[in-house]
């Protein structure tokens, strides 16, 4: 059997994740998803209403309605990549909706060159503004100011060179009116994503210290649990068993055999009670309600639900992680639909750690996607991999490090 080597907790527990929202707090980073497809309808509103009223500017005006349709793929591409489903945001991403929406702003630029009058109501620096605005949600702060700062060079060099404005000013001037409010909401949601960033870094010490104070309790706990187990056990077989044979004052040969069942099965509850894993932990407590109303078999067992940990591969997983395989878990186990005998947690391949959460779920498959996804992605953004399968009432939700990989149906890794 392969042991979990100690360098693959390590290095799986080393792994840099970006200072981003969308890393720190997925689920509250999906809340704000809405707000990118909102921006990217208003910046989409105001280019055509911009260029209605240039319509007497207009140079070309085919040229004009291609910035339009380039700014609708950078609106599209922004509004995909940031869904919760496709997390996470990544550079290139990012920078392809920067890329097409300079480039949308620039072929406008374009289409008014020599008959432009004012550069205030050119609607290519706003929408790359309202684009930049929601960035720092998912991409680092200094990549997105990056981002913006070359955003408004190129656009305020454009504004800086035209000669047919209306007001005699400083080409200076000109290129400020256009930088601005690219600097200035990219500043915005910079500050916002600082801000928030900082309170979820201080939010987690907090949650760290206490639970670091309430360890010692919690152990307590469990070993008051795990005593006042043995003693149920004791009252029930053992003492009115010993109770019986000090009476008849013999000891038969089925005495003998029966001591000795009661004692494979208190040592088996010793045996489990030490050996008792986060993973069994979390998946009883999820059930349990399921437990009291229809009592099935332990978790540990192989006709009910269950744990098949044997390397102790949970160990590779950090707080965070274990804090979303906890909430997704509670989420299954809550499901109407549960088949509460079907739910089986298994983890394989000590030298590339990966897990699987399989269970039967009698409901519609667009619920099951609206419930479930949200933790898919909240896993993609904490440094995983995770995928769902939802095949009939079948649901499979697999998560691994990058550098990990998922069995196929044919049992080979990919």
């Amino acid at each position: 059997m392969t042991a979990l080597n100690p360098r693959t907790i390590i290095g799986a527990r080393s792994v840099t994740l970006e200072r981003t929202p969308q890393r720190l707090d997925p689920l509250g980073a999906q809340s704000a998803w809405p707000l990118v497809p909102l921006l990217g309808a208003v910046a989409l509103a105001y280019a055509v209403y911009s260029t209605i009223i240039h319509a007497g500017q207009l140079r070309n005006t085919s040229l004009a309605i291609v910035a339009i349709g380039v700014l609708l793929l950078a609106v599209v591409i922004a509004a995909i990549r940031t869904h919760p489903g496709f997390a996470p945001f990544g550079r290139w991403s990012h920078f392809s909706v920067v890329a097409f929406a300079v480039t949308a702003a620039a072929l406008f630029d374009s289409a008014v060159w020599g008959r432009n009058e004012r550069i205030q109501d050119d609607w290519g620096q706003i929408a790359v503004a309202l684009l930049l605005v929601a960035m720092p949600l998912y991409r680092p702060i200094g990549e997105v100011a990056g981002s913006a700062l070359v955003a408004a060079i190129v656009l305020g060099g454009l504004a800086a060179v035209q000669h047919s404005l209306v007001i005699a000013n400083d080409p200076l001037v000109y290129a400020t009116v256009a930088a601005t409010p690219i600097l200035a909401l990219a500043a915005g949601g910079a500050g916002y994503a600082w801000t928030l960033t900082g309170e979820t870094l201080r939010w987690r010490e907090v949650a760290r210290e206490g639970q670091f104070r309430l360890e010692s309790e919690l152990r307590q706990a469990a070993e008051r649990m795990i005593a006042q187990e043995r003693m149920t056990a004791l009252n029930a077989e053992a003492v009115p068993f010993l109770t019986a044979v000090a009476h008849r004052g013999a000891v038969t040969d089925e005495d003998t055999l029966r001591a000795r069942a009661i004692a494979e099965r208190l040592r088996g509850m010793s045996v489990r009670a030490i050996s008792r894993t986060w993973l069994e932990d979390t998946l009883e407590l999820a059930l349990a309600p399921r437990l009291v109303e229809a009592p099935i078999a332990p978790v540990d067992e192989e006709t009910g639900p269950r744990v098949d940990d044997p390397h102790l591969l949970e160990r590779v997983l950090t707080a965070d992680q274990r804090a979303i395989v906890g909430a997704l878990i509670a989420t299954v186990a809550a499901r109407p639909g549960l088949d509460a005998r079907s739910v089986l947690l298994e983890a394989s391949d000590p030298e590339k750690p990966s897990f699987a959460l399989h269970a039967k779920i009698a409901e519609p498959r667009a619920e099951l996607r609206r419930e479930l996804l949200p933790f898919v992605s909240s896993l993609n953004s904490v440094a995983m991999r995770a995928t769902m399968r939802l095949r009939g009432g079948d649901v499979t939700i697999r998560f691994a490090y990058p550098h990990g990989g998922f069995p196929d149906s044919e049992g080979r890794r990919r």
